[in-house]
């Protein structure tokens, strides 16, 4: 599963609907260069924990700077992977 294209899907349910979301091209790009903004971060961390089975005490004090701080924190406590995108999207609905 390609994690950048699940990440994109997560962002774009977490924003408000009047927001525009700008796809992350890249894993590298700081997310205070992004359209994601800290509330928007949480929201996301929280989807992405729910998705991969991470509980809130490992996350709760998590703050990714990257999506690429997001995924290596996502691979190294994660208790699932998601099925498909699909499966991940209507997990958090």
């Amino acid at each position: 599963m390609n994690f950048l294209e699940l990440l994109n899907k997560v962002a774009r349910f977490a924003k408000p609907i009047h927001q525009e979301m700008i796809p992350l091209e890249t894993l590298d790009i700081p997310f205070t260069e992004t359209s994601i903004d800290s509330l928007d971060g949480l929201m996301i961390l929280m989807y992405m924990c729910m998705i991969y089975d991470i509980d809130d005490e490992t996350s709760k004090d998590f703050a990714p700077i990257t999506p690429q701080e997001l995924h290596n924190f996502i691979q190294q406590n994660k208790k699932r992977d998601p099925e498909s995108i699909e499966w991940a999207m209507e997990l958090i609905k």
